[in-house]
């Protein structure tokens, strides 16, 4: 499981033997209806053709004196199944080949010509998954098996099989594996419905972590729509939309299943916080259903692009622009250029209401609904700008083409761009709306997400001096960049934040 404001923990297999011997622990918790068929014909079991408990067969205590856990847990845990990933470290020095394997005792190590073959070190690591198809389809986390080069799976009778991975989308972290095996429908998972869930509701985490076989814990689901989540000490999928709950999700358990008091799937366990007294995380299985649906047919995800930043619309927002407490949207922050945005008469300072038809609040929900449409779909948006409601219309953009190089981020249309800094004139429209249109410096308003300045710098911060040069202007901004654009190592800078000088070191 991931932790979250932490480094996740590691289990490095031991890779030397004779004079060297190596080994650091590796830990990795590794943490839309589903219709009745996906893609391509492999099918899924729906909750509602299969032996899911009912509600009226749920007592609280059944007639042996057992609690309706124990039924959960016959029925999900031989769904459950163990991973163990492994992959090259292929920035580790080559290892002799007769460190692992012993040559003859005298004579020549093996190889050709007397030379000393090379092995490249590997790490292990592993997690959890559930088996969702009688074809042998089983989900997990993406971080789970992300960069290996060998998977296995074990199953509830203790078999193990290869795996060969399907696809994988680390933007939700959901990840889609085959086996070449047919299961009857006992060993497969039910699958339930992830929107009807409610605070309060049971939740039951099963896992299989690391040979000690399967655990179960509970708890109750205690919270849903989580977002704006660190994981493992990063920013974590682009897409969060998570269910947290108080049931403990131990090591290991990433990937298997969130399940509610009838045994039907309702999350995929991939997270906890480790400051949190055991809250945990996990994906919706309405979401991972929609992810698995595409890996299952092209291997990958495909996401439209408007080319947005987006922001919420704070009570100081709607207090500069004058709009009523009732008015709910999505506030534009800025938009880049030469995007849909751009091309669709998008402006910054535009309050997004609909999209499709469908109100819009939050910038969660904004960027779910943007990447629900395929590229070169059509978009229709109502946005409010100026006291008066705009009908606007957008032929969105692959996201894959504007996401290949996070550290050369699209420009933001008529404003500077560098490191993913955004910024604008303090004397400016923004900063006039702070108060601070007689000071220098280049007012930040944006820092795009997955830039270097991600974490470091903050709308509002006021740059003043970038790596010993003073910055009054934006046009300072711009000289500075130009300057250090191709600088590796860090770069100072000093900001100005809620009245203080504050250092900022960026890493390009």
């Amino acid at each position: 499981m991931i932790p979250l404001n932490g480094k996740p923990q590691r289990l490095i297999a031991t890779i030397g033997f004779a004079t060297v011997c190596i080994s650091a622990g590796f830990m990795l918790a590794t943490g839309w209806d589903m219709p009745t068929q996906l893609v391509a014909g492999p099918k899924i079991l729906p909750a509602s053709s299969t032996t899911a408990l009912a509600d009226a067969d749920i007592p609280l205590i059944d007639s042996q004196g057992r609690s309706p856990f124990v039924r959960v847990a016959e029925t999900v845990m031989p769904v459950v199944v163990n991973i163990t990933a492994e992959k090259k470290l292929t920035n580790h020095p080559a290892v002799p080949f007769d460190m692992f394997d012993m040559g003859p005792l005298f004579g020549e190590p093996p190889g050709r010509g007397g030379q000393r073959p090379q092995r490249m070190p590997r790490v292990t690591s592993g997690g959890s998954g559930m088996l969702i198809s009688q074809d042998g389809l089983i989900l997990t986390n993406n971080h789970v098996v992300s960069d290996a080069d060998d998977i296995k799976v074990k199953f509830s009778d203790k078999s193990e099989l290869s795996a060969k991975l399907i696809g994988a989308d680390p933007e939700t972290d959901v990840a889609l594996l085959k086996v070449d095996k047919h299961f009857p429908p006992e060993l497969v998972a039910k699958l339930g419905n992830s929107d009807n869930i409610h605070i309060g509701d049971w939740a039951i985490a099963v896992g299989n972590p690391f040979g000690l076989d399967w655990t179960v814990t509970v708890g109750v689901i205690s919270a849903r729509g989580r977002s704006n989540l660190r994981i493992g000490g990063e920013e974590g999928p682009s897409y969060q939309d998570f269910i947290q709950t108080d049931a403990s999700i131990n090591f290991g358990n990433s990937g298997g299943p969130l399940v509610n008091i009838r045994g039907e799937v309702i999350g995929i366990n991939t997270a906890i916080n480790a400051e949190g007294q055991g809250i945990g995380f996990a994906i919706p299985i309405n979401l991972a259903s929609k992810i698995t649906q595409q890996l299952l047919a092209s291997g990958e995800v495909k996401r439209g692009y408007l080319g947005v930043v987006p922001g919420e619309l704070e009570e100081v927002k709607r207090e500069a622009l004058g709009l009523d407490e009732s008015i709910k949207g999505v506030f534009v922050e800025s938009i880049q250029a030469d995007t849909p945005a751009d091309k669709g008469g998008l402006e910054g300072g535009d309050v997004i209401l609909e999209m499709d038809g469908n109100r819009v609040e939050t910038v969660s929900d904004f960027r779910f609904r943007v990447a629900d449409h395929p590229p070169d779909s059509k978009l229709s948006m109502v946005v409010l700008r100026d006291g008066k409601r705009r009908d606007l219309n957008f032929t969105l953009a692959d996201r894959k083409d504007y996401m290949k190089n996070a550290n050369s981020n699209p420009r933001m249309k008529g404003e500077e761009l560098w490191l993913g800094i955004q910024v604008v004139p303090t004397d400016g429209a923004h900063g006039q709306r702070m108060g601070i249109q007689d000071q220098d410096g280049a007012l930040v308003v944006t820092v795009v997400p997955d830039s270097p300045a991600e974490g470091l710098i903050e709308a509002g911060d006021i740059i003043v001096e970038i790596g010993g040069m003073e910055i009054a202007s934006v046009g300072d901004f711009k000289a500075a960049s130009d300057k250090l654009k191709d600088r590796t190592k860090a770069i100072p800078f000093w900001v100005e934040r809620q009245g203080r000088r504050t250092f900022v070191p960026i890493r390009p």
